[in-house]
């Protein structure tokens, strides 16, 4: 084999190699490419979603509380003296009036009586002057002294009958008897306490009310609460305070409850809902509720695109297992499961479920 046939033989190797490594580097992009569109398709997630329309929706304030007496007040004696009856045990009703201790009477009756007949001795001199005055025996000066001592004896006994009357300790009004603070035998000064009254009707239902909440707000309108045990209560927003709390910046609201037979007991946990406007809402599952990156509730839902979009709501009540929210569009299509696994702006395919 000369030099030249070698040549030959040795580029028709090479060419034949070249053209080899170009198929095989054409079908690798190809696998490439083929890879690539897979993958770009693997991206697309499918998620399950529900076309929902708004609805008008009154909105309220949600408010924390808890129930609360109407009056809750010490009775407290006016005069000093020892605690010789108590006719009333705990948790008993009383009526307004209503006799609850019994000081010792000590000397205020002899004072009293004393008292009456000083008045008495007064008024036979008041009448004996008139009659001399009458005569032409006694000058007016003199009668208009003894005019003013009778009248002195008649404030004396008054005196003395209300000093009497005070070792009556009464109830102040109709409530409950809840707790007695004094036993027989107590000595008590004046603005000691013989037991506590509390009024349960009407219950008060009392909340904190923030600083951006409270301009909502208004007097004298109807709204709702529901308590930790279950019950549902409509009642009048009977108070709103027009004075911040000066350490918690926020204002008291008191909601006022029918409670006449005494069901509703004091201290009970309770949400408070208080009408504000309406608004168009949609109602959906809380499950669809997320956050964004920035901590904000709300929704993700789905464009005309297939693209996610992301929308703060506000929740403004419930019904049944599904909740009323605020601030979307007319229309949506909701991502009703998936929506944890996208973000905003990503496309997604989608299948519309029913909600029952």
């Amino acid at each position: 084999m000369n030099k030249t046939t070698k040549t030959a033989i040795l580029v028709l190797s090479a060419l034949l190699l070249w053209m080899l490594t170009g198929i095989f580097q054409k079908g690798s992009n190809l696998n490439d490419i083929n890879s690539l569109k897979i993958n770009t398709e693997e991206k697309v997630i499918k998620v399950k979603a529900k076309k929902i329309k708004s609805e008008l929706r009154q909105s309220n304030v949600l408010v924390q509380g808890r129930t609360e007496s109407n009056r809750n007040v010490l009775v407290s004696s006016e005069t000093n003296g020892i605690v010789k009856e108590i006719f009333v045990k705990k948790g008993d009703f009383v009526k307004k009036d209503q006799i609850l201790c019994k000081l010792s009477t000590d000397s205020r009756k002899a004072k009293l009586d004393e008292a009456k007949a000083l008045m008495l001795q007064k008024k036979l001199e008041w009448d004996a002057s008139k009659v001399l005055v009458e005569k032409g025996y006694r000058s007016q000066t003199k009668a208009a002294g003894s005019k003013a001592a009778y009248d002195a004896s008649k404030a004396l006994v008054i005196q003395m009958e209300e000093e009497l009357e005070n070792i009556n300790i009464r109830s102040p009004f109709d409530g409950f008897f809840n707790d007695n603070l004094a036993e027989v035998g107590d000595f008590l000064s004046i603005g000691m306490p013989c037991g506590q009254v509390v009024d349960y009707n009407p219950i008060l239902v009392i909340g904190q009310v923030s600083e951006q909440e409270i301009k909502k707000i208004k007097s004298d309108i109807q709204g709702y609460a529901v308590l930790s045990t279950g019950e549902k209560l409509d009642g009048l927003l009977s108070y709103v305070s027009k004075t911040a709390d000066s350490k918690t910046r926020t204002f008291r609201i008191e909601l006022e409850i029918n409670n006449s037979n005494f069901d509703i007991k004091d201290g009970i946990t309770a949400e408070l809902f208080i009408p504000t406007k309406k608004v168009q809402a949609h109602l959906i599952p809380p499950s669809s509720l997320t956050l964004d990156s920035d901590g904000k509730i709300g929704v993700r839902h789905i464009d005309s695109n297939n693209e996610v979009i992301f929308s703060d709501v506000e929740i403004i009540g419930d019904e049944k297992e599904l909740v009323w929210v605020s601030g979307l569009p007319e229309e949506i299509t909701l991502i009703t499961i998936g929506q944890e696994f996208v973000i905003e702006g990503q496309k997604v395919n989608y299948t519309l479920e029913v909600l029952n």
